[in-house]
């Protein structure tokens, strides 16, 4: 396989699992969160992972988001879709599925979502990247962080022929995200996570694309490309005025909902 990957300039979204009150898929939500992303300028679109709450969804139910979402972007963005699950086994099933249903990408976390020596983990993506002809993303988590340095997230790289990209927001993630980017290779691209927060810092390590979810992404791809476009002024005010209000909005919004619940 050749490593020449596409470099991702801007937001790669995340949807969210959209379902009815007997828990069905909503199709037509899924289409229409994917016009939102493309009319936002998203550079990619994604779902099953962390923020689609993979972990709850049915065999049947990943297939028929995948065919949706493939079908409604028609080609216009690649889809990335995550392939974690609690075993190596399904792991390698919903990659291999992915891929046949027309993913252009697969993210991969441990499983369960932060488990395992560091030899394992190698093992593990070494499995399930084998079994795809697509390339790979690099998730590190919360649970997996300890493991997930960036020596072995290099190593990763340099020995899976298919690992393109990282995506870096486990445990002191901006401090690893800061020691990654001094040695990272050149055609290893690492992604930006963690809903946009330190954006600016992340920008300024040389992180150009951010995987968050779904919400408010014409708020956060002005700012990337404001600075992405070399107008570093434009993108700080946009950041101090509408970006980080909204994430301190979103912050005390969701902390007041853990609080009645």
């Amino acid at each position: 396989m050749s490593r020449n990957f596409i470099r991702f300039m801007g937001m790669m979204p995340i949807l969210p699992t959209t379902i009815d009150e007997n828990g069905d898929i909503i199709t037509d939500d899924i289409k229409a969160l994917v016009e939102y992303c493309i009319k936002a300028g998203s550079k990619a679109i994604g779902h099953l992972a962390g923020a689609s709450e993979f972990n709850s969804i049915a065999r049947e139910d990943r297939e028929l988001i995948i065919k949706t979402l493939v079908r409604d972007v028609n080609g216009r963005l690649p889809v990335f879709i995550g392939a974690a699950a609690n075993n190596v086994k399904d792991s390698v099933y919903n990659a291999k599925t992915a891929e046949a249903l027309g993913a252009d990408l697969i993210m991969l976390c441990s499983p369960p979502m932060g488990s395992g020596t560091a030899d394992e983990l190698f093992k593990y993506y070494e499995k399930v990247c084998s079994a795809v002809n697509i390339p790979v993303i690099v998730q590190d988590t919360g649970g997996s962080s300890a493991n997930y340095t960036p020596a072995f997230l290099i190593r990763l790289y340099n020995e899976i022929e298919n690992i393109g990209y990282v995506k870096a927001e486990g445990g002191q993630w901006l401090q690893k995200l800061y020691e990654l980017m001094q040695i990272v290779p050149e055609g290893l691209q690492v992604i930006g996570g963690a809903a946009g927060k330190n954006m600016m810092q992340m920008l300024h390590l040389g992180v150009t694309a951010f995987m968050t979810g779904t919400e408010a992404q014409e708020i956060h791809n002005s700012v990337v490309q404001a600075y992405l476009s070399g107008d570093e002024d434009k993108a700080l005010h946009l950041y101090c005025t509408t970006l980080l209000p909204y994430l301190e909005l979103f912050t005390s919004t969701n902390s007041r909902i853990s609080l009645k619940h």
